[in-house]
């Protein structure tokens, strides 16, 4: 797993898969990773509960598609794709019909010498249940991450909803996501973000790659094979 497609915040925007489908194919990507964000933030408080099912549905069954061409798709909730248990739900039955496609929320993913795991929402400092937010607390997270900093793989992957504060972030930036990094040193961390603040930067001895939106055709390319200073590129889809 060298060449790794990144995106997320289709914000229901499903006819973007399409885009990211051909990218996969002509890039030979090795995996795709969703960084969450199915679900529009802005609008998630005036749909009902049926439209949320059939949004989550058909984005499993698109992305779906992506893995049954033999790419890797790995993918998480972002914060508006709540209630939490009706969404990974729906990821565990296309898992059964696609077995490319992965949940990495709270799961790991082991691959040649790469381990992958992810927490998808907000990251909080205390536990706050909701039906119209994921919302994950830090113990809860560091908890469900611990596999992943126990793993003998040599190169780890996180994968989060949330950018850092800062260059990647700006003000919705989360401070917890950047403790995770000083703490833990992961190989990579690639996090949902606005695309006004896309881009790569290092933080301590980690790689942090905001891909931007889907739902404005950004997405981010990175190759472990190539020389540190050239392994992520930011592409807008056509």
């Amino acid at each position: 797993m060298r060449r790794l497609l990144v995106t997320g915040q289709i914000s229901g925007q499903l006819e973007k898969i399409d885009l990211l489908k051909k990218a996969a194919k002509e890039l030979h990507a090795d995996a795709v990773v969703f960084t969450g964000g199915v679900v529009d933030e802005a609008l998630r408080d005036r749909s009902n509960e049926g439209e949320l099912l059939r949004l989550w549905e058909n984005f499993f069954d698109a992305i779906g598609s992506i893995a049954e061409g033999g790419v890797l798709t790995a993918v998480l909730p972002g914060p508006a794709d709540a209630p939490l248990r009706h969404f990974l739900r729906l990821g565990m039955y296309e898992e059964g019909e696609h077995p490319k496609l992965h949940l990495i929320h709270a799961t790991l993913l082991e691959d040649t010498d790469v381990a992958l795991c992810g927490v998808g929402g907000a990251i909080t400092e205390h536990e706050e249940l909701s039906e119209t937010r994921v919302r994950i607390s830090r113990n809860l997270a560091e908890y469900y991450l611990r596999k992943l900093w126990e793993s003998d793989q040599s190169r780890k992957i996180l994968v989060l909803s949330q950018p850092p504060t800062g260059q990647l972030g700006g003000n919705a930036g989360n401070p917890i996501v950047g403790e995770f990094l000083d703490s833990y040193h992961p190989t990579l961390c690639l996090v949902g973000g606005a695309t006004e603040h896309r881009g790569w930067q290092r933080v301590a001895k980690t790689l942090v790659i905001n891909p931007g939106r889907l739902a404005d055709n950004s997405v981010a390319w990175y190759d472990a094979s190539k020389p540190s200073d050239q392994q992520v590129d930011l592409l807008y889809l056509s």
